[in-house]
């Protein structure tokens, strides 16, 4: 059984004023919890229009019949996301789904959803050594990764295959992370389990790179898409993702996904 529920707090500290979390339970696995930013923050036209970390941070959710949503409105767009438990796959299908409420045609409409295991100890991985992912055509622990060439190891993401023609390590001003040279060849990045005795994934639809957190408060897996880039007026536009729980391995959980999403997801 899938448990959520909706709670405003500093979320293990990394949110010091509080914001919204989703937190979530399986009874398969007790004591730990997962936390999911449902998103963690909205763009539009390139620019941030929203995020759970300064402002208005709290989110109101209403649930009904297995499916959460929230609603907000901002100058030129309008944001739903939709969290539908499966209980019968085992895995949470999410979505946001923006409204373009002005007169011009909008570019840059965007989200970042996080998926936290800080309060899941069982599933930490301190070093990357239990964290999958699909790097140049091959499914590895990210504690292979040269993390030495990123400006804090703890912190590293992945391009998407053929995205820029040169792989380069680019360090980011405000945030010390960075793209490393390896790219992700796979929507999917998996957490295992102690023992490989259970796994959980997140992977978004049209993805663009997998990105990994991992200090002292703030342990999360992210898979994000591409941003949609044309939205005339009145129109409506999403972006889609799935959170998946396994009891077995990484490998069992990539044959969990290409089994739900392989006839109606493009890879």
């Amino acid at each position: 059984m899938i448990r959520i529920r909706a709670e405003n707090k500093a979320y293990d500290l990394h949110r010091p004023n509080g914001c919204t979390v989703l937190t979530i339970e399986l009874d398969q696995w007790p004591g730990n919890e997962f936390g999911l930013w449902l998103p963690e923050m909205v763009s539009c036209e390139g620019g941030r229009v929203w995020n759970n970390w300064k402002g208005d941070v709290l989110q109101t959710w209403s649930s009904q019949n297995h499916e959460w949503s929230w609603r907000k409105s901002f100058k030129d767009c309008a944001i739903t996301s939709t969290l539908r438990v499966d209980p019968e796959a085992s895995c949470l299908w999410y979505s946001h789904q923006f409204k373009n409420t002005s007169e011009q045609t909008l570019s840059g409409l965007d989200t970042q959803t996080c998926f936290h295991l800080v309060n899941a100890p069982e599933f930490i991985s301190i070093h990357g050594e239990r964290i999958w992912a699909c790097l140049d055509g091959v499914w590895t622990t990210t504690d292979k990764v040269p993390r030495c060439e990123s400006p804090d190891p703890r912190r590293v993401s992945f391009l998407g295959k053929g995205i820029r023609s040169e792989r380069t390590v680019i360090p980011y001003n405000n945030f010390l992370s960075a793209t490393m040279p390896e790219q992700a060849c796979h929507p999917l990045i998996v957490a295992e389990r102690f023992g490989a005795s259970g796994s959980v994934g997140i992977a978004c639809r049209n993805f663009r790179s997998l990105f990994n957190n991992n200090d002292c408060i703030l342990r999360c897996i992210h898979s994000e898409p591409f941003p949609i880039d044309c939205l005339p007026p009145g129109e409506r536009a999403e972006q889609q993702g799935v959170i998946l729980f396994s009891e077995g391995d990484h490998t069992k959980m990539v044959e969990d996904f290409e089994r739900l999403t392989g006839s109606i997801w493009d890879k």
